[in-house]
């Protein structure tokens, strides 16, 4: 048995934590390239941005900020305005502003004004806190900016300006309208796999391909210790284990064991797909399972590489249980689809019978 549980541990190994990396790696991706600005807003650095110097702005560059400074907006779109602000070395550039803190914005325009004009002698007391990065402006936006400080005979060349605008955000918005794109969906996709990433290192860390195995050993009431012995001296077929008692699958995704005290009919099954694109045939392809009834009805498959194999598997099956039905029949599907099931269940009982006691 220890040989078989290694067996089923090798091939585990490679479907749950191969297969729970894998996961793991495609929504990474997805986070880092799909939804890019919302992994920023957690993992990108994010100096202070008055505080670092001017020069050093670029595009998609990320900050937190308590700005104190505006001065009034010079355009705007449906979902807030864009205003202007400057940075501590008096360089002008753009800071936006959603509806919700329309008020707040306008309150400190008033008191910016204010303090700029000396009728304070301090910046206003409250701020906009946020976080987000630099964009540049487009031109139409850079066109508004620069009417912004223009009148009279001043020119926007009087003023030193940078060309940025400063995006707030916050994870949810990262998600629903990063700049006009929704990645909500790709955002639930790459949680969904890297959940069942993380379930799957842990359902094989945790022993669950064990679980399938057990559970049929628990179904069938099979002493451990017989089986254990009984696959000791068993003919192994592929992923199949074929003792004296019973019949063990080994395979990653599901292990099984039937005893053939519990076996009423055996074949293999050859599924034909036929392959079409845009509803052009392009081909046929072939699947071949094993399939089992036991005498509860239980139907129960395993998959096999080719029809050849299936039927190996099937002789040394029925070499060790000669009693029960072996290969398809419409006859033997008819009477397992319409109610003469138990008939077949008496049969293999008295064939079984018939042959323990010829021995």
């Amino acid at each position: 048995m220890n040989q078989i549980y290694s067996r089923i541990k090798k091939s585990s190994a490679g479907l749950f934590i191969g297969g729970g990396l894998a996961f793991l790696l495609i929504a990474a991706l997805i986070f880092i390239f799909v939804c890019s600005t919302f992994f920023k807003y957690f993992f990108a650095d994010a100096p202070d941005l008055f505080s670092v110097p001017s020069s050093t702005y670029s595009t998609g560059d990320w900050y937190t900020c308590n700005n104190n400074i505006l001065f009034d907006y010079y355009c705007s779109d449906e979902d807030g305005r864009y205003y202007v602000t400057a940075t501590n070395d008096l360089e002008y550039f753009g800071f936006y502003v959603y509806k919700k803190d329309f008020d707040l914005a306008d309150r400190i325009t008033d008191g910016s004004y204010k303090f700029m004009n000396m009728e304070t002698d301090a910046p206003p007391a409250e701020f906009i806190s946020a976080k987000g990065y630099l964009q540049p402006m487009d031109p139409s936006e850079k066109r508004y900016f620069k009417q912004f400080f223009e009148h009279d005979d001043v020119t926007a060349d009087d003023f030193d300006m940078k060309f940025y605008t400063f995006k707030p955000m916050t994870p949810w918005r990262a998600l629903t309208d990063d700049n006009g794109d929704n990645n909500l969906f790709y955002f639930i996709v790459a949680i969904a796999l890297a959940i069942s990433g993380i379930f799957c290192i842990i359902h094989f860390i945790t022993g669950g391909y064990k679980k399938s195995l057990k559970k049929s050993i628990s179904t069938y009431g099979i002493l451990p210790e017989l089986l254990e012995n009984d696959m000791n001296h068993a003919v192994n077929i592929q992923n199949a284990y074929i003792g004296s008692e019973h019949v063990l699958f080994a395979q990653a995704a599901g292990s099984k064991v039937i005893p053939y005290n519990a076996l009423i009919w055996a074949y293999v099954m050859i599924t034909t797909t036929k392959h079409t694109t845009y509803g052009i045939p392009t081909g046929t392809s072939k699947s071949y399972q094993l399939i089992f009834f036991d005498r509860n009805k239980r139907k129960i498959f395993f998959n096999v590489k080719d029809e050849a194999i299936g039927h190996q598997m099937l002789d040394a099956i029925f070499a060790r249980a000669p009693y029960i039905f072996c290969g398809f029949s419409e006859e033997l599907a008819s009477a397992t689809n319409n109610g003469r099931f138990d008939e077949m269940v008496r049969a293999v009982d008295e064939r079984r019978s018939h042959t323990v006691n010829q021995y």
